[in-house]
């Protein structure tokens, strides 16, 4: 669940940073195009009129003063050919701002007169004699003069346009540079936030599950190594202690009730008693007889216990009680179940000493066995008693680690690896001086698989 909502919470983190991205290369690309517009701009004609012009007209005045000088035809011919180029040029020019076609439109009517009164003058000088006068000299100079000054203002224009077109152009290259910088950051961020979402979801279960299936297998290395040595040193015992306690009752029949030897041979024989039950146990741990399973509702299991313990329990003012729970059914085998319950149940009253509460109840959920969420029923002992200190967890289901001057170590050991042969898990939550929950995890038996399951069963 947590690593759904953590799912759910990262999602929209991704989604809002992948349009940040979105939009920050749509605005670069966007400034981009538009640096590029202004750049063809600054490469075309319209930067460069007002030049071209200025040179036209010089050139112009130029062979007009050539013929002047030489009176040679083919400078006559010259002048209106690179008029007429001129005139060609400006109607093709490609300005477009309002300021620069005011002054096209006066260049053009100042270029007019120029070229009237010049295409006169060409005409009577190139009569013998002819002497233009003064006047008409004078209006020649001032049209040029004036189409140079208009050419002047709209170079003025021009560069005006060219400072413009820079400064926006410095302003647009800095406005990119952020924003690739900003496009940059987002896409760390995002592949940063995308990384640790696949880490999280991903990478660190299954990371924290390899670590938990080689210390199981590690686990179960041990464990199989020892119930093989387990098994063979407490068959060695059980042999020759079975044949001790023969002797010792054949010997306890020729003694005097009351009287020292027999009550040593009373000690002898309780002691005999605990040893052959750590062989037992020490059996079971290392050879567990396999399930033989029933389908059983969990209340009927509590009903069985509660029946075998209440009376033991109420010598030392410990409750047993059943919480109600609805008729949840488990298959099962009832000795082996009933087994750990019982050995649970003991735990619990010694961790209460005297005046407590020990309360049973079988709740229905969900959770992962086997690898895959199943639908489980969770037997609880809950008990009120002191805890389970910290240093103690670490090896609560360790073989033969006990804290009780008389257990064997192999209560909880065999517990769980009872519960493991069902299906199932023995889990546990405790609080010091609070009290302790064992939970038997066990898959639960829906009503058309009890009627099949009980079926075979029967049968």
């Amino acid at each position: 669940m947590n690593v759904k909502l953590r799912l759910y919470g990262f999602a929209p983190a991704i989604v809002l940073l992948a349009a940040l991205v979105g939009w920050a290369g749509h605005s670069a690309w966007r400034q981009l195009k538009q640096l590029r517009k202004n750049f063809g701009a600054v490469q075309s004609e319209s930067f460069h009129f007002a030049e071209h012009v200025e040179a036209s007209m010089l050139t112009l005045s130029e062979t007009v003063l050539r013929f002047d000088l030489r009176k040679d035809p083919a400078d006559k011919d010259h002048f209106h050919k690179e008029n007429e180029e001129l005139k060609r040029w400006i109607r093709k020019s490609s300005v477009t701002t309002p300021r620069e076609l005011e002054l096209l439109e006066q260049i053009e009517v100042a270029l007019e007169a120029y070229s009237t009164r010049s295409t006169k003058l060409l005409e009577e000088r190139a009569q013998a004699g002819s002497v233009p006068s003064p006047k008409e000299v004078l209006e020649r100079v001032e049209n040029k003069a004036q189409v140079l000054d208009l050419c002047a203002k709209l170079k003025a224009v021009e560069r005006a346009a060219l400072n413009q077109f820079v400064e926006d152009s410095h302003e647009a290259l800095g406005g990119l540079q952020r924003l690739l910088m900003t496009l940059v950051a987002l896409v760390l961020i995002l592949g940063f936030t995308a990384t640790s979402l696949v880490y999280r979801v991903k990478i660190a279960p299954l990371r924290a599950q390899l670590v938990e299936s080689r210390a199981i297998i590690e686990r179960q290395e041990k464990l199989a190594s020892l119930g093989t040595l387990a098994a063979g040193v407490a068959h060695e015992i059980r042999n020759p202690l079975t044949a001790i306690n023969v002797r010792l009752h054949s010997l306890k029949r020729t003694l005097v009730p009351g009287s020292s030897e027999h009550e040593d041979a009373t000690v002898i024989d309780q002691e005999i008693q605990r040893l052959d039950r750590i062989v037992r146990d020490v059996l079971h741990f290392a050879r567990p007889a396999e399930p033989r399973p029933v389908t059983i509702t969990a209340g009927s299991l509590f009903s069985r216990v509660r029946g075998l313990l209440d009376s033991q329990l109420e010598k030392a003012s410990i409750r047993l009680n059943l919480a109600s729970s609805p008729p949840l059914r488990i298959r099962v085998d009832p000795q082996q179940i009933e087994q750990v319950l019982i050995n649970l149940i003991q735990n619990a009253a010694e961790s209460i000493g005297r005046d407590g509460t020990i309360t049973l109840r079988a709740r229905s959920t969900l959770m992962p066995l086997a690898g895959h969420a199943t639908p489980v029923v969770i037997l609880e002992v809950i008990d009120t008693g002191k805890g389970i200190p910290l240093k103690v967890q670490e090896r609560l289901f360790d073989p033969f680690f006990t804290t009780k001057e008389a257990g064997t170590g192999l209560g909880l050991s065999i517990a769980a690896r009872i519960v493991e042969k069902h299906g199932g898990a023995l889990q546990y939550q405790t609080e010091v001086d609070r009290g302790t929950t064992f939970g038997i995890v066990l898959p639960r038996v829906e009503k058309n698989e009890d009627e099949v399951s009980t079926e075979n069963f029967t049968h």
